[in-house]
């Protein structure tokens, strides 16, 4: 059940408070979703420029995992840069709240841990039976100095915490505030986070990435912080990009 920052009323079913919040951020959906936009498009503008100026083999070939790891970090911190550049004082608290986690969401964290590589795992097989197969987006070579720096870079340090704080931060936050409803702004938050992989992982990375997503949304509601999400995304992301990469070569 939804509350605002007031009121600690608790649901009857989940037995939780989930704390609405009252800065604003209603009026910033408009931003959140501009700046969600942002990241790919600097993403993509990054890597493009990259590969005209012959830094990744030219324009026609395929870009190197460090460039795209590397080019989404950059379009993810400028999309969290505008929202927090946008944002006022309360409106930055609201959207983002992040504070040092309990022992029982630290708990919650690590039992998440294999149970969310099992979402991701189950998202993939339904996007198998439609016809839909995800590709080896750990196929590379980490002794390689520039696809180790944009994979640690990306994918294991700014990944986790900006798409945290842009996804189920400021966005659950603009949703939550404008419709009140603790279900469609989880949805919202992992049908988006999902389908911004589309361009990296695919049809079949949708699916994916969505049975993933609901672990650290749980976290966020459950605990009205992005810290236990931060920290399932960071230790999932070490796995998934680096020691399955380690295992895999």
């Amino acid at each position: 059940m939804a509350t605002d920052t007031d009121s600690h009323s608790s649901s009857a079913a989940t037995r939780w408070d989930v704390r609405v919040p009252t800065a604003g951020l209603d009026e910033r959906l408009g931003l959140v979703l501009g700046a969600s936009a942002l990241v790919v498009v600097c993403t993509s503008m990054l890597i493009a420029t990259a590969l005209a100026l012959g830094m990744s083999g030219g324009p026609a070939a395929e870009p190197s995992p460090g460039l795209i790891y590397g080019a989404s970090a950059v379009g993810l911190l400028a999309g969290v840069g505008l929202c927090w550049w946008r944002f006022d004082e309360s409106e930055r608290r609201a959207a983002f709240p992040l504070s040092r986690p309990s022992r029982t969401e630290l708990g919650w964290t690590f039992v998440f841990l294999p149970l969310g590589i099992g979402g991701f795992l189950a998202g993939e097989q339904v996007a198998a039976l439609l016809g839909f197969d995800l590709p080896a987006f750990y196929a590379y070579d980490l002794t390689d100095p520039a696809t180790a720096l944009g994979v640690v870079l990306g994918a294991v340090l700014v990944a986790p915490l900006a798409e945290e704080l842009l996804f189920r931060g400021a966005l659950v936050g603009a949703v939550l505030e404008s419709r009140r409803s603790v279900v469609f702004a989880g949805a919202v938050s992992v049908g988006l986070f999902a389908g911004y992989h589309v361009f990296a992982l695919g049809v079949a990375g949708v699916f994916a990435i969505a049975g993933w997503a609901i672990f650290p949304t749980i976290l966020r509601f459950r605990f009205d912080n992005l810290a236990g999400a931060w920290l399932l995304h960071l230790l999932n992301n070490l796995y998934a990009y680096v020691v399955i990469a380690v295992l895999a070569s």
